[in-house]
């Protein structure tokens, strides 16, 4: 092999594990070439209407209550949903930076909406448990079948849409570094 090229495939491999694709529940990238802005730009296309407003959706919560997003929007003056699952390893690794910045921000206006695409609730709350996601977390359990990550196109996770109080979309698609600099921005007081 020649050793010039070994960069590049380290490169490869360690993109290949940055995502868990829709169709299988390992740690595969995305297989069509998508990438962050082409998913970025998705998901302004399919989660929002025609004047930026987000698609509402209510989900069961970890408790089996309806929630409605609209109304978690209101509470916050932004608001990740974040699209992940308990198998998913790259959300796993992702957790903690979340963890990090609702910990920061909670109380200067940031909400988060975990919508998880499990579809064994018994691996769902053990995770939001072990992971101490204090926010709200909404499931159907029915994985990649899920309603709200049909609704919004999602085709890998982890995913964030990032919405105001109003539910228009801001951005999409951020992670660690990326996202933190983002919420620092928009709350940082």
């Amino acid at each position: 092999m020649n050793m010039r090229h070994i960069p590049v495939l380290a490169f490869a491999a360690l993109l290949a594990f940055s995502a868990c694709k829709n169709g299988s529940q390992n740690n595969a990238a995305p297989q069509d070439g998508t990438s962050v802005a082409a998913g970025r730009q998705a998901a302004d296309a399919d989660s929002a209407s025609s004047d930026g407003i987000v698609i509402s959706f209510t989900m069961a919560d970890i408790n089996g209550r309806q929630v409605s997003v609209a109304d978690e929007f209101a509470k916050h003056e932004i608001t990740i949903i974040d699209f992940w699952a308990s198998w998913c390893g790259p959300c796993r690794q992702e957790m903690p930076n979340l963890v990090s910045l609702y910990g920061k921000y909670k109380d200067k206006g940031l909400g988060i909406v975990g919508v998880s695409l499990d579809e064994d609730g018994g691996q769902w709350t053990e995770a939001v448990s072990s992971m101490n996601m204090t926010w709200t977390q909404l499931s159907d359990l029915q994985g990649w079948h899920n309603s709200a990550a049909q609704m919004y196109g999602i085709q890998a996770i982890p995913f964030t849409i990032i919405v105001d109080r109003d539910g228009k979309v801001l951005d999409a698609g951020l992670r660690g570094e990326e996202l933190s600099a983002y919420v620092a921005n928009r709350l940082g007081r």
